[in-house]
């Protein structure tokens, strides 16, 4: 698998349009090394025997950033069943020992312990401001050198907007809604095939074979991890999504009184509420 700290050579620097980020404190665990991140496509392989949706690591990494990006915080029991694909198996299940999606507790409590360290990285790095992507601090995506390049990560990033589509609307910013139509859609032009010809190799040092990714892929591969940056920096100026609250309609006064009395409601609960 490839690692995201080494994509060739390619310095994408920030749009002057970009909104700017804030840093916090580096308290998150040390990064996952490629033995971890290997080990994270083993329980994943050995998943995808019993459950033939299940991911790799590279869509998972992206369904990551969204989870990280989404306004509404999502529950674990909540998010697993959709990104395995194992509804409706019950989200309590998940990791028993009695059948659960891992099977047995010990393989899921290792893999939430990778997850979680993996995702205290990445909150870490949309939350730190960086100017060019080839910052040491930048989010880095875990991606592989395959065919499309990031493309399974930004499927996966699109399968958390398109499993809770309530949570990526209701803005009623006009300037907040541009920003976040504009970034929904450069991740998900990823999703599709690099059509242009390659002429350059995704990650640095590895050249021994012929070049795997077009330099319009590359670009668009950076555009889309900036446009993951504002979506991040968008939801956290605006705070968590507020349900609209409708007022239930008021009976007219000479209308039948709702609570089944057959008097007319301004001779029955309406004068109790003036009561």
């Amino acid at each position: 698998m490839g690692r995201g700290v080494d994509i060739a050579c390619q310095v994408w620097m920030q749009p002057s349009s970009a909104t700017p980020v804030t840093p916090v404190e580096p308290q998150a665990p040390a990064h996952l090394n490629a033995a971890e991140f290997a080990e994270l496509d083993a329980m994943l392989n050995a998943l995808r025997s019993q459950f033939p949706a299940t991911p790799g690591w590279e869509f998972c990494e992206g369904f990551m950033a969204a989870l990280i990006c989404c306004r509404r915080p999502i529950a674990i029991t909540e998010y697993l069943p959709v990104l395995f694909a194992t509804a409706p198996t019950p989200a309590p299940a998940l990791g028993a020992a009695d059948g659960g999606l891992f099977g047995d507790a010990v393989p899921y409590q290792r893999f939430m312990g990778l997850w979680t360290r993996r995702w205290s990285t990445v909150l870490r790095a949309l939350d730190t401001k960086v100017v060019a992507l080839d910052d040491p601090a930048a989010y880095q995506p875990e991606v592989v050198d395959a065919p499309h390049f990031g493309q399974q990560w930004a499927l996966g990033f699109m399968a958390v907007v398109r499993a809770w589509p309530q949570d990526w609307t209701g803005l009623r910013n006009r300037q907040a809604i541009q920003w976040s139509t504009a970034a929904i859609s450069v991740v998900d032009a990823l999703t599709g095939n690099d059509v242009d010809p390659p002429t350059l190799h995704a990650f640095e040092g590895d050249t021994a074979g012929p070049p795997t990714v077009s330099p319009r892929r590359m670009q668009a591969f950076g555009d889309a991890i900036w446009a993951v940056y504002n979506m991040r920096e968008t939801w956290r100026t605006l705070g968590p999504r507020v349900e609209t609250v409708h007022k239930a309609a008021t009976p007219g006064r000479n209308d039948t009184c709702p609570c089944g009395s057959g008097r007319k409601y301004k001779k029955c609960c309406a004068l109790l509420s003036i009561a």
